[in-house]
């Protein structure tokens, strides 16, 4: 009711994320991808998406809602050329993240790391920072970063409220960030067109 956009924004992320694998797995080579913060399994995943272009790409999911992975056990299966695994772990974890997902991922190749809709319930920022920095630290040159994150220099007072409505009901509380803030998230890494 407050933002009644919400299922279009959805599915413009939901393009953007075909997009951005699409382009990574085609024109960029990747055949490696660390998605953190997957979220419940829908249509064009990132290992459908991948394995499409290219069906030996590895693909590691991880999350920490236990619903989340019970679908994606059952519902992330690849290729039998690649390889889809899926993590348990947290964001506020990239040590475990990186470690488990060795499991899967050669990360002394390049990597893409994707993080749509998960820095924003990272609170603070300098930590947000830490994290990506620590997760781009892992992987090689040539790898690449993909985050999505909702901003406060949209919506205005309407996305205001829905983040109160949404942190007043939920014990995972999310933050929007201002474009300077998310551009600190990206510091030391080449930004693309």
């Amino acid at each position: 009711a407050i933002i009644p956009g919400i299922v279009d924004i959805a599915r413009a992320d939901r393009e953007f994320l075909s997009r951005v694998v699409s382009h990574l797995a085609g024109e960029a080579g990747i055949r490696q991808f660390l998605d953190i913060g997957t979220g419940l399994p829908t249509a064009n995943n990132t290992h459908e998406v991948a394995q499409r272009i290219a069906p030996a790409s590895r693909v590691v999911y991880t999350d920490n809602d236990p619903t989340v992975l019970i679908h994606a056990r059952a519902l992330l299966v690849g290729t039998s050329e690649g390889s889809t695994d899926y993590i348990d772990a947290d964001v506020h974890d990239p040590d475990t993240i990186l470690t488990r997902a060795a499991d899967t991922l050669d990360l002394s190749e390049p990597v893409a790391v994707l993080m749509f809709g998960v820095l924003n319930f990272v609170a603070d920022t300098d930590e947000a920072q830490a994290i990506v920095r620590r997760l781009m630290d892992a992987v090689p040159s040539g790898s690449y970063l993909v985050i999505a994150h909702p901003t406060s220099d949209m919506g205005g007072e309407t996305n205001a409220q829905a983040m109160r409505l949404w942190n007043e009901n939920s014990p995972q509380r999310i933050r929007t960030r201002t474009g300077d803030e998310i551009s600190r998230l990206l510091d030391g890494l080449e930004v693309l067109e």
